[in-house]
């Protein structure tokens, strides 16, 4: 594991115009106003998908979560229907999404609890246990999209996203922040005949065999990548056959060629191993949030965090970088300004 230091653009947090607090408060004051619980309630559900983990989060029973979840809707007159398994909500939402961005900003102005998300395989690596003054969420998302919505739609306040699938720098709402960068593996079971091959495998070689792919659009920018390389399809798709040589002696799950990276290969076991062709593109993680709450020290504090989880558990990995932002060196004065925020030990 190594640090690297990550320049940055300066960025100027922008005041949440007074224009759009006159004009939200106007309009509420015409309606029954709702309580930061109750849209809580509604937003949590949208994020967390059942009742019954917004009801562990937030400390309510499921049927107050039901009913200030439909309280809510009705108030904003806007619908909410579940599809698939995401609940979305349907009509105007101009009068919702100005209050969720009131309610945002007192989360952050007085420290209440903040709501985070991240990927599947890196959200229980780098929170083992949510860091103190933020809920955490299922941490099991499987693509770029659905999470970037929530937190444009101040549903979520942070979400650590996958490199190179992060909002590009001239996004006008949020800021990715960089915690790691690390190479792409592509790794295969124990005895797997592309092992045999050595350092001439070649992606037409990897072509060849079923590729443990991603979901279709899910990470657009990395699979692009995998297109280039000829990998995006799997073989039955294109027709191509493993050699005569390993038909019929194994199941298709000792063909399969999967993606990793030095900290996810553990989750593959100890039979996998790494083959000597790396895919061409760095990965990594980077913590997102909203511009205007980039250099609040609630976000300093959480990067720090996870930088020093990630480097910890890559403290034997060589080829793991930690981009050492300016919010590296918070740390030591939050954890004597903010009660509960540093409540993490790894």
């Amino acid at each position: 594991m190594r640090y690297l230091k990550y320049p940055t653009n300066t960025f100027v947090g922008h005041a949440f115009p007074g224009i759009l607090v006159t004009r939200c408060i106007d309009i509420l004051r015409r309606r029954s106003m709702v309580g930061i619980d109750c849209l809580a309630a509604l937003d949590c559900l949208i994020w967390l998908r059942t009742g019954s983990r917004v009801a562990a989060r937030l400390n309510l029973d499921q049927s107050n979560v039901s009913r200030n979840s439909r309280r809510c809707a009705d108030v904003f007159r806007v619908s909410l229907e579940r599809r698939g398994s995401e609940w979305q909500l349907g009509g105007d939402l101009t009068l919702i999404n100005l209050q969720r961005h009131v309610h945002q900003l007192v989360r952050w102005r007085d420290h209440q609890q903040l709501r985070l998300d991240a990927q599947h395989w890196s959200g229980p690596l780098l929170c083992p246990s949510p860091p103190g003054g933020w809920i955490a969420g299922n941490f099991d998302f499987m693509e770029y999209h659905r999470p970037l919505q929530l937190l444009r739609d101040r549903v979520i306040d942070a979400w650590i996203a996958s490199y190179p699938d992060v909002p590009g720098p001239d996004d006008p709402d949020v800021l990715a922040i960089p915690l790691s960068r690390m190479p792409a593996l592509l790794v295969v079971k124990e005895g797997h005949p592309l092992l045999g091959l050595g350092d001439q495998v070649g992606f037409d070689d990897i072509a060849c065999y079923p590729f443990l792919s991603l979901p279709e659009g899910a990470f657009p920018v990395f699979q692009r990548v995998l297109e280039e390389c000829g990998l995006w399809t799997t073989f039955p798709q294109r027709g191509v056959e493993p050699p005569p040589s390993w038909r019929g002696k194994s199941d298709i799950e000792d063909l399969l060629v999967c993606i990793a990276t030095p900290l996810t290969m553990h989750l593959y076991g100890d039979s996998y191993r790494a083959l000597p062709l790396r895919l061409p593109v760095q990965v990594g993680d980077a913590l997102v949030v909203g511009k205007e709450f980039v250099h609040t020290p609630q976000v300093k504090l959480l990067a720090a965090l996870l930088r020093r989880r990630i480097a910890t558990v890559a403290a034997d990995m060589d080829e793991v970088l930690v981009l050492d932002h300016p919010t590296a060196g918070f740390l030591a004065g939050c954890e004597k300004n903010f009660d509960g925020l540093s409540a993490v030990s790894y």
